[in-house]
């Protein structure tokens, strides 16, 4: 994981360099480097330059993203959301690619700024600059608003075609440099090279006064490409007569007063009296700093060599000392005793279920694996100490068809990347989607593997008040750990399925989709056609869990049987075929099914599901 301060180093590192650039290569060497907004600007240039991607960042992950998060799973767009189609492309194209990429979208969205009315309030502090102060800090004047809209329209999508850190970091930094270059007191145009990057020369135009709606050129920021392809460039040899904008004399003139632009434009009496104004500001930034790290837990739980997440659960009662092994001994015991909560409960095959009390008393034994089976952005953000990350796409394929397992071979060298050993005990967990269950029940149908998954997963381990570890986790050795083929391979594909349903004529097919997908209102953007398979239950995965919304556990064997019984109508020993779009929300119910005391010989899941079946043009549908 690249560390947080990577950026503001290299923020540092450019601004003395461009700084330098302008103390030796003055173009107005009449205009003074120690002028009277200098202070502004620097608060300017450190409050968005780090402290704001802090604050922002910190609220997404702790009260934005988890209900997200949540809300992605139950609706079953989590794989939709979080497509990762880039996260195998070399980082080089990448790079490439996000800059471009990034840049005209920048492009688009700073035409929006200056043409849309109430955009323009905002963006309107970036453009108080007046003459004598066009220089490289000002690259950063920006009301805090028009940097998160930015920021969000820029980084969402991305984060949804996966795109690794690297590549968004490289853009973030270059970005910095051609900014600040773009605004210096410098005779800079690029020569031939005008035409692809934007410049002092050029960019000083975009600042012109007399700009409006229809006049204002040059918003590219990083290439003037766009300009000069779409009619916006302008680019004479002696800059504009004068900076700024009509009225920019009474806009606010500082850091803080900024903070709170436009209500000034709303309420006037904030424009005479600017130390409500300033004290106003402070607070709102105050306030974002507070809300963006919650107070933490007292909970005690060991981090073992991880840096603690900046926001902790919070409750009333939280886990002390004695919740955790207190030597290896306790922990190793506590290992060999998972199931045994599962199995007081009356669960089928309580040797894959481990309750959170459990996980919590074994944390830190060598044996044990924790896989966090989320999007990387996700469990960097938090997630439970000495936890290794991965995802759907690290253990399926898309080709031929869109997430079915992948092979043996496959597997294997993965969980041994992940540092999976001979003797170890793989625990699999998530925040509220299935995947855990579709990594349980690919490694088991596939290989026979023992693994097991957290019963609630990480909500269940907040909601007791276990403490979480941020950061991209502790590299593990490579581990040594052999699968082997199981006798029962995945149904991949339908004709698998149909001879299963054809030697077994009571055999119940289930799908487990929203009910929009099952009835064909939603198409699946995996999905060739919509619909279901004809004959097909409806029962949405989440009926397996207590609650939707506070406790994602498994609902209790009994309760699990009377749903089988009022929502299938089926017994036992009824053949049953769970199928969802790619085998991931059917992995659960299957999972809930075994667990009721249905005959593992009698239930399949269908690998391939429904982005499989829709393929099969000569299918009917439903």
């Amino acid at each position: 994981m690249l560390s947080a301060y990577t950026y503001p180093i290299a923020l540092l590192a450019i601004s003395a360099f461009t700084a330098g650039l302008e103390w030796l290569f003055p173009k107005r060497e009449e205009q003074k480097q120690l002028r009277e907004r200098l202070g502004s600007d620097f608060l300017h240039l450190v409050f968005n330059g780090h402290f704001l991607g802090v604050i922002v960042f910190g609220i997404a992950t702790h009260w934005v993203l988890p209900w997200l998060d949540v809300w992605l799973a139950r609706a079953g767009l989590t794989e939709l959301v979080y497509r990762n189609a880039a996260a195998s492309w070399p980082i080089w194209l990448q790079i490439i690619i996000a800059m471009v990429v990034i840049d005209f979208v920048q492009w688009c969205v700073h035409n929006l700024l200056h043409r849309v009315g109430f955009l323009w309030e905002f963006h309107k502090t970036h453009h108080s600059i007046v003459d004598g102060e066009m220089d490289w800090i000002v690259s950063l004047r920006f009301q805090w608003t028009e940097v998160v809209v930015y920021k969000s329209i820029l980084y969402l999508p991305l984060a949804f075609f996966g795109f690794g850190e690297v590549a968004i970091l490289v853009h973030a930094i270059f970005g910095t440099l051609i900014g600040h270059l773009n605004h210096a007191n410098l005779d800079w145009d690029w020569g031939p090279l005008k035409y692809v990057f934007n410049s002092p020369n050029m960019h000083i135009w975009h600042h012109d006064y007399e700009g409006d709606t229809d006049s204002t050129v040059n918003f590219g920021i990083i290439f003037s490409t766009w300009d000069w392809i779409f009619g916006t460039a302008k680019m004479p040899d002696s800059p504009p007569a004068r900076l700024g904008f009509a009225g920019v004399e009474e806009f606010p003139k500082n850091f803080f007063t900024h903070a709170i632009w436009p209500l000034q434009h709303f309420v006037p009496a904030l424009s005479r009296n600017k130390i409500i104004a300033g004290a106003l500001g402070v607070a709102l930034i105050s306030l974002g700093w507070i809300v963006h790290k919650p107070s933490t837990a007292s909970a005690p739980t060991p981090m073992f060599g991880e840096p603690t997440a900046s926001s902790q659960p919070v409750v009333e009662d939280p886990p002390t000392a004695a919740a955790y092994g207190a030597d290896d001994a306790a922990r190793r015991a506590a290992l060999e005793g998972f199931g045994a909560d599962a199995k007081a409960r009356g669960f089928g095959h309580p040797e894959w279920m481990v309750s959170v009390p459990e996980l919590a008393m074994a944390l830190g034994d060598p044996r044990l694996v924790l896989l966090d089976v989320r999007p990387a952005e996700r469990f960097e953000a938090g997630h439970i100490p000495t936890a290794r990350q991965l995802y759907r796409p690290d253990y399926s394929v898309s080709e031929p068809v869109p997430g079915v397992s992948s092979s043996v071979e496959d597997l294997q060298q993965l969980l041994r990347e992940l540092g999976v050993k001979k003797d170890s005990v793989v625990v699999a967990y998530t925040d509220g989607g299935p995947e855990h269950y579709r990594l349980w029940w690919t490694l088991y149908q596939a290989t026979g593997y023992p693994i097991r998954v957290l019963d609630g997963g990480l909500q269940q381990w907040k909601a007791i008040g276990h403490g979480l570890a941020t950061g991209g986790g502790v590299a593990p050795a490579k581990g040594d750990v052999e699968l082997a083929v199981a006798k029962n391979t995945p149904s991949r594909d339908w004709a698998h399925v149909d001879a299963f349903m054809k030697g077994h004529a009571d055999a119940l097919l289930v799908d487990t989709r929203s009910l929009a997908e099952f009835d064909g209102t939603e198409h699946h953007k995996k999905a060739k056609r919509a619909g279901h398979i004809p004959g097909a239950k409806h029962v949405e995965w989440w009926a397996i869990v207590r609650d939707t919304e506070s406790d994602h556990r498994l609902m209790e064997p009994e309760k699990l049987r009377e749903l089988v019984k009022s929502r299938l109508s089926i017994a036992p020993e009824t053949p049953v075929v769970t199928y969802c779009q790619s085998g991931t929300r059917s992995s659960g119910l299957y999972f809930a099914l075994l667990q009721a005391g249905h005959d593992p010989a009698r239930l399949i899941n269908y690998d391939g599901s429904w982005a499989q079946y829709s393929r099969e043009t000569n299918l009917p549908v439903e």
